[in-house]
C-alpha cells in the first residue's frame, strides 16, 4: 500500500479486528489526509491512522515500487500472497515475487464494470454494488476472478455512499484471507473478455449532478 492509503488502512483495521496479522509493505511518502478522499466522502470516511495500526502490524517502508531494496526484501521473504491496498501499477517483477499472487478487491462486478468509477456506474444502472476479488495481472481489472460479494453500502447520500464502499470491501478482504489460511489455495476463473466494459471516470460535473439528483 502507498503510505497512508485510505483503502489500505481500512483493510488493516478489518484484519486487526479479525485477529489476522500481515506484514505491511509501505510505499512512498504521502500525507495522512487525502484531500481527494475527504472531498469525495465529505469527511465521513475515517480509517485509523498508520501510527495506530503499527501497534499491531509490522510495517516495512520502501521509497518506491521500483526500489532495489523492495525487490531484495521480496526475494528474501518469499511471500505466498499479497493484498493490494492502494498503490501504483504493479510490475511483472513484483507480481512474480508472490508464489500464489497478489489480490485486488475491485468495487465493481467484473468484467462488466472495469474502471475507477465502477461503484457509481453500478448505481446509475440500478445494479447491486459488487466487489470482485481478483488476481492482479498486467492489465487493468483483468486478472482471474476469485470471488464476488455484494456490498451493503449506505445510500442516504452520495458522500455516505462513497464513504461506505471500502469499509464494506474490507469485510470481503477478511473473508478471503480466512479462506486462504484455512485452505492454502485460491481457485480462480479467467474473466470473460467478451463481456468486458471499461467504465470511464464520471468527472466532477457528472458527480455533482449525481449528488443533486440523488433522491430521484
Amino acid at each position: 500500500m502507498n503510505q497512508n492509503s485510505y483503502p489500505g488502512r481500512e483493510y488493516l483495521k478489518a484484519l486487526r479486528d479479525a485477529h489476522l496479522r500481515v506484514d505491511v509493505l509501505n510505499i512512498g511518502s504521502f500525507p495522512v489526509i487525502s484531500s481527494s478522499e475527504e472531498k469525495r466522502c465529505g469527511g465521513l470516511w475515517e480509517p485509523p491512522a498508520e501510527q495506530e495500526l503499527r501497534e499491531y502490524f509490522t510495517f516495512y517502508h520502501f521509497e518506491s515500487l521500483k526500489s532495489e531494496s523492495l525487490f531484495n526484501f521480496l526475494e528474501e521473504l518469499k511471500y505466498d500472497i499479497g493484498i493490494q491496498g492502494g498503490t501504483g501499477i504493479l510490475s511483472k517483477d513484483v507480481l512474480n515475487k508472490f508464489s500464489i499472487g497478489i489480490l485486488n478487491f475491485h468495487p465493481g462486478d467484473l468484467p462488466l464494470y472495469r474502471g475507477c468509477s465502477a461503484p457509481e456506474w453500478q448505481l446509475i444502472e440500478f445494479n447491486p454494488v459488487i466487489s470482485t476479488c481478483h488476481f492482479v495481472d498486467q492489465g487493468i481489472d483483468t486478472g482471474p476472478i476469485v470471488g464476488k460479494r455484494e456490498l451493503d453500502v449506505i445510500k442516504d447520500n452520495y458522500e455516505a455512499f462513497r464513504a461506505s464502499v471500502y469499509p464494506e470491501t474490507a469485510k470481503f478482504v477478511v473473508e478471503i484471507i480466512k479462506k486462504v489460511k484455512s485452505e492454502g489455495v485460491l481457485v480462480s476463473e479467467k474473466q470473460d473478455d467478451s463481456k468486458a466494459r471499461y467504465r470511464p471516470y464520471l468527472g466532477d460535473d457528472v458527480i455533482l449532478e449525481l449528488k443533486r439528483n440523488w433522491d430521484k
